[in-house]
């Protein structure tokens, strides 16, 4: 069976960070249940001309470069995403054209001409779906190569509950047949439910109703009869589009926090449970030297996983585990909620985080909430540990466990091959996130409600100009 998986990846996150000190303050919210509980330092903020088509045109064009690629090799543009542009052109359409223009003195115009580009939108879950749909591509065409990449900004109503998770960025990631990072197992896990824990729906609303509030505020009382004839009287082109209906989209999304915890467990067990169906063999805990999770926030894994690792516990495990606790072995086959709490808090559950888990949570806490790309940081995030500390890496296997709201889980696996060290980010990860610039609340607040047009930071990489007003081209945008 030929050997598929990663070959190469990158990645880019804003320049711009807010300090989570600086938010707990302005919230007045303990410090210390943001940094030691959740795991969370700081969080990537979009700059005024940066969105989810230049983050993911940045980690690609990085890659490309760095890797010698040459585009005219690239078969498609896969892109996970929850942050679209657009309801009918793909994101990756666009991705598609600013690279062709950035690359163009190199390589030619239109030098991606021939490449397949199309969206992936599943939550969280979306460059999962890309990654693995683009192995199975390579699988049977072993000479081609495929670019997935996973993007998004993560953002959420002001002083809500999830404020504090927030982030963005971008990764990318070549796939080939034997790739030099990370061969992929084929098998894997999933499992699916309708639910309703985090979705961003489409608001409706009438503009008589926009106009009778409007005209509250200004303490007026308008007729019935006289707000029809007030909006269709206007020429201004908002009030002549989808007759009396008005259809808003939000990033913000509508969520239960709690809930989706409940159900991000509930489909990770039942994937778990699928793919160790297909592996009878599969012994998790000592199969899988790392497990690499989507990370809405920094330790949520460590605090999700607690139940699903002490289920798969040996025998001799589960010995230590009650002579730790002082409890009788008989009281570990039906934990109580209270004993759980104990297990969480347990020295042999705190070694399996750090050796397991805690490596790939440290760019997490740097970044925030990538959404579809987090699960990927966070493999970077690992790579980058072993790399820094120049362990041995090569055969060890990773777990991956993947998570979309809605609600969908995939568990999946491969092993780092011997050359993982040359699809590497040339530059360090963290000491480039360590480079990025540090933004007030005040500014945070404006990015966040659109306040400001022009970028913050110093404006060297690729930038949204403009979104169109022209007749027939109204809404599409612009780059450069």
């Amino acid at each position: 069976m030929i050997k598929v998986g990663i070959d190469a990846i990158h990645y880019h996150v804003p320049k711009l960070m807010l300090p989570i000190a600086s938010l707990a303050e302005a919230r007045g919210i303990e410090y210390a249940k943001l940094n030691k509980g959740l795991g969370l330092e700081a969080m990537s903020v979009c700059d005024a001309q940066e969105d989810v088509a230049t983050m993911a045109a940045e980690a690609a064009y990085k890659l490309i470069k760095e890797q010698g690629l040459a585009p005219q090799e690239i078969d498609r543009i896969y892109l996970g995403t929850e942050s679209a542009l657009d309801a009918a052109k793909p994101t990756a359409a666009y991705i598609l054209g600013i690279l062709e223009a950035k690359l163009e003195p190199e390589f030619g115009a239109r030098c991606l001409r021939n490449c397949d580009v199309v969206d992936l939108t599943f939550a969280c879950i979306g460059g999962v779906d890309a990654l693995l749909n683009s192995a199975d591509y390579i699988r049977l065409r072993p000479q081609s190569k495929a670019l997935v990449i996973a993007a998004d900004k993560a953002q959420y109503d002001l002083a809500s509950t999830g404020e504090y998770t927030q982030g963005a960025g971008a990764v990318a990631m070549l796939m080939t047949a034997n790739p030099r990072i990370l061969k992929l197992d084929m098998d894997f896990g999933v499992a699916t439910k309708s639910e309703h824990d985090f979705f961003k729906p489409r608001r409706n609303f009438t503009k008589t109703e926009v106009l009778r509030e409007t005209a509250k505020l200004l303490g007026q009382e308008l007729k019935d009869e006289d707000l029809e004839n007030l909006w269709q009287s206007s020429h201004y082109p908002f009030w002549h589009s989808g007759g009396n209906n008005l259809e808003l989209f939000r990033e913000e999304p509508v969520f239960d926090g709690p809930y989706s915890n409940d159900c991000y467990k509930a489909r990770t067990s039942e994937a778990l449970d699928h793919l160790s169906r297909k592996q009878a063999e599969l012994d998790v805990l000592e199969d899988w030297s790392y497990l690499v999770f989507h990370l809405p926030y920094a330790f949520q894994a460590r605090r999700m996983f607690v139940d699903m690792w002490f289920a798969r516990l040996s025998s001799d495990a589960r010995q230590s585990l009650a002579s730790e606790l002082e409890i009788g072995a008989s009281e570990l086959n039906a934990p109580s909620g209270d004993t759980m709490k104990r297990i969480a808090k347990s020295n042999l559950y705190r070694q399996f985080i750090a050796e397991a888990i805690a490596p790939g949570e440290k760019a997490s806490s740097l970044i925030g909430n990538m959404y579809t790309a987090s699960i990927f940081m966070s493999f970077l995030s690992l790579l980058e540990g072993l790399r820094l500390n120049e362990s041995s890496a090569q055969g060890k296997n990773i777990g991956f466990i993947a998570y979309g709201s809605g609600s969908k889980s995939k568990v999946f696996s491969g092993s780092i091959q011997e050359h993982w060290q040359q699809g590497m980010p040339a530059a360090n990860v963290f000491e480039t996130l360590a480079q990025r610039q540090e933004i007030s609340f005040k500014e945070y607040v404006d990015l966040h409600q659109g306040r400001l047009k022009k970028n913050l930071a110093p404006s060297e990489g690729l930038t949204l100009e403009g979104i169109s007003t022209e007749l027939n081209q109204e809404g599409y945008r612009i780059y450069s």
